[in-house]
C-alpha cells in the first residue's frame, strides 16, 4: 500500500495542506498577541497654536515615508518650533494620510485646503470618509464641504430647526465600531473578524482648533492626539449619534449614503 504513487501523493498533499493550515493560523494568532501588545501602549501628544506660531520657511513633509498613525504620534513636530504652523498641519495631513478604513470627522468649520486635500485622497483611495459641520457656516466661500462632497465625502449638516450648534472640533480615525457599522451596512461583517477589527490602530483628534489656517496661524488653540481606546469609543458613540440626527432625507441623490 505504501509503494503506492497514488497513496503517497496523497499522504505528502495532505500533510503540506495540514501544515500551510498550522502556519496560517500560527501567524493569526502571533499577529493578534503582537496587534493587542502594541496597543496596550496608550500614547498621546499635544498640538498648541499661539503668539509663537510664526511662518516657518521650511517645507516640512515626512520625506515620503509611509508611517503609520502610533509612528506620527511618536514623531511629534516636524520643526524646532513646536508651535510651527507648517509642522502641525503637516501631523493632521500626515494622521489622515495613514488612514486605512474610516474617517468620521465633525468640525465646526473647515477651510484648510491641505487638509481637506488629504480629505478627499482618503476618500478617493477608499476610505470612508463621513463629516459633519455646522450648516450656517458652509454658506462661507471658504468652506471646503462642498469640494470633500465633490471627491466622494459623505458631509452631513446640522439642520436642526433649535439654536444648538455642532460646535464640535474633532476627527477619529479607523475606529472599530464604525468599521464593524459600516461593514454591517454592506452585509460584509464576518463575526470571526471582530477580534482582528477590534486591534485596529485608531486615533482621536479633538480639542479647540476649528481646521481653518487662521486656527493653525494666529489664535490660541490645542489638539489632543490619542490612541486611549476608551475616549475613541466615546467620541465614536458621539458621532454616530448626531450621524443619524442629522440624516438628510432620502432622495434619488441621495442613495449612496444608504450604505453610509
Amino acid at each position: 500500500m505504501w509503494e503506492s504513487a497514488t497513496f503517497r501523493y496523497f499522504i505528502y498533499g495532505g500533510s503540506l495542506v495540514l501544515l500551510s493550515e498550522i502556519v496560517y493560523h500560527s501567524h493569526r494568532v502571533i499577529k493578534n498577541w503582537y496587534n493587542r501588545k502594541s496597543m496596550e501602549k496608550e500614547l498621546w501628544a499635544l498640538i498648541l497654536t499661539n503668539e509663537l506660531t510664526l511662518y516657518c520657511p521650511a517645507k516640512h513633509t515626512n520625506n515620503g515615508k509611509c508611517l503609520n498613525k502610533i509612528n506620527i504620534i511618536e514623531r511629534g513636530s516636524l520643526c524646532s518650533n513646536p508651535y510651527c504652523m507648517d509642522s502641525n498641519v503637516q501631523i493632521i495631513v500626515d494622521l489622515l494620510n495613514a488612514t486605512k478604513y474610516s474617517i468620521d470627522l465633525a468640525m465646526y468649520m473647515i477651510t484648510s485646503i491641505p487638509i481637506s486635500e488629504a480629505l478627499a485622497e482618503a476618500s478617493l483611495r477608499g476610505v470612508i470618509v463621513r463629516v459633519i459641520t455646522e450648516y450656517s457656516e458652509t454658506a462661507s466661500m471658504r468652506s471646503q464641504a462642498v469640494y470633500l462632497l465633490r471627491f466622494g465625502a459623505a458631509v452631513r449638516f446640522n439642520t436642526q430647526t433649535s439654536r444648538n450648534l455642532m460646535h464640535h472640533k474633532f476627527c477619529v480615525l479607523d475606529s472599530p465600531s464604525t468599521i464593524k457599522y459600516l461593514l454591517k451596512k454592506r452585509n460584509m461583517f464576518d463575526v470571526k473578524k471582530s477580534a482582528e477589527i477590534d486591534n485596529i490602530s485608531s486615533v482621536l483628534m479633538t480639542g479647540s482648533l476649528n481646521w481653518t489656517m487662521r486656527g493653525y496661524s494666529s489664535n490660541y488653540e490645542n489638539v489632543l492626539l490619542t490612541n486611549q481606546r476608551q475616549m475613541i469609543q466615546k467620541y465614536s458613540d458621539e458621532f454616530q449619534h448626531m450621524w443619524e440626527l442629522f440624516a438628510p432625507k432620502i432622495t434619488s441623490n441621495s442613495v449612496k449614503y444608504n450604505l453610509i
